[in-house]
């Protein structure tokens, strides 16, 4: 567990901008000010258990409340790749997506582009890839796990 909390930690920039929210929006759907969300997102604070089920639980809400699997494709990719199961996919597999998505989702949060559209790009730039395959294979294991 403690290693989720860390790899949540280091990526929650990153998760934060592919769900399309301001360090301020979190905050307040956590309850906490935006500088608790920057002092997290830059180290300065050590995420506790009690802080990633909640950032887990808002981030559950948000793609259950969605209601549309493309809408947030990027962001269960992101977290499964990068938190959840970053064993199932080669260190080349976790660049790429780390790469793809810091260039998609800064466009999400600045209102360039929705999160539908980043989304759809994201899965044009995956479906190229093996990475693909990796992903598809890694939710589907999950998916049976639950």
């Amino acid at each position: 567990m403690d290693e989720k909390i860390e790899r949540l930690q280091t990526h929650l920039s990153l998760i934060r901008t592919c769900a399309g929210w301001s360090s301020t929006q979190l905050g307040e759907k956590l309850g906490v000010t935006r500088q608790m969300i920057s002092n997290l997102e830059n180290g300065r604070n050590k995420m506790t258990a009690m802080q990633y089920h909640a950032i887990r639980h808002v981030l559950a809400e948000e793609i259950e409340r969605s209601g549309d699997a493309e809408d947030t494709q990027m962001l269960k990719d992101v977290i499964l790749v990068l938190v959840d199961e970053p064993g199932s996919f080669t260190v080349e597999q976790r660049k790429q997506v780390l790469s793809d998505a810091n260039l998609l989702a800064p466009s999400i949060v600045s209102g360039k582009t929705t999160r539908k559209n980043a989304s759809h790009t994201w899965g044009a730039v995956l479906a190229g890839a093996a990475i693909a395959v990796a992903v598809g294979a890694a939710a589907s294991l999950l998916g049976k796990r639950k």
